[in-house]
């Protein structure tokens, strides 16, 4: 049989005392010597160790992230297109929650929270972007705490307007030619 502790929680003037129950199982003589002598004078037990400060190894905006891993890095992106993805890599951050918070020209718009399960471990979120809406965003990869780990700006700006003249130039550009004569090379 597994040994199983019982405990009691009371609540008394506020204060809530555990007093443990004796143990329900067989024990060998060491296993009682191990044994504190009665519930009253057991020793506190150790403090959990603090866990790891998390840090970000890599955060960008990309277009698209493919087997885990971004397709490019952008600092600006115009609005003929209207998804974005912030990708981070994290290290030291398993059990803990780490947020992605965007914002657009200084306000949260949304906050896309993440648990990594290992110690080592890439997220990404991505927000569709409203064409009107050029400015400025910002993503903060955020701890627990609200600790900022790291921030990257996006600048979302209006495509380039296309002018008859530009559009001249283009498919003047793009018309064929004939190709050029046949040329015979000779012996030597």
């Amino acid at each position: 049989m597994h040994p199983t502790i019982k405990i009691t929680a009371a609540l008394l003037g506020g204060t809530l005392w555990l007093a443990a129950g004796a143990l329900q199982a067989q024990t060998t003589p060491a296993a009682a010597s191990a044994m504190p002598a009665s519930p009253a004078t057991s020793t506190p037990s150790a403090t959990p160790a603090a866990a790891a400060t998390a840090s970000v190894s890599q955060a960008q905006f990309t277009t698209a992230v493919t087997n885990r891993e971004p397709a490019d890095d952008i600092s600006t992106l115009d609005n003929s297109h209207t998804q974005v993805f912030f990708f981070t890599a994290l290290k030291d951050a398993a059990g803990q929650t780490i947020t992605h918070r965007w914002q657009y020209n200084g306000q949260t718009m949304a906050e896309v929270k993440f648990e990594p399960k290992a110690n080592h471990w890439r997220v990404w979120s991505s927000k569709t972007l409203i064409p009107g809406q050029t400015g400025t965003w910002t993503v903060e990869v955020v701890d627990g705490s609200d600790k900022v780990l790291a921030s990257k700006t996006l600048d979302y700006t209006a495509a380039a307007a296309a002018t008859p003249e530009a559009t001249h130039k283009v498919q003047a550009a793009t018309k064929t030619t004939p190709p050029p004569a046949a040329v015979t090379h000779g012996d030597r």
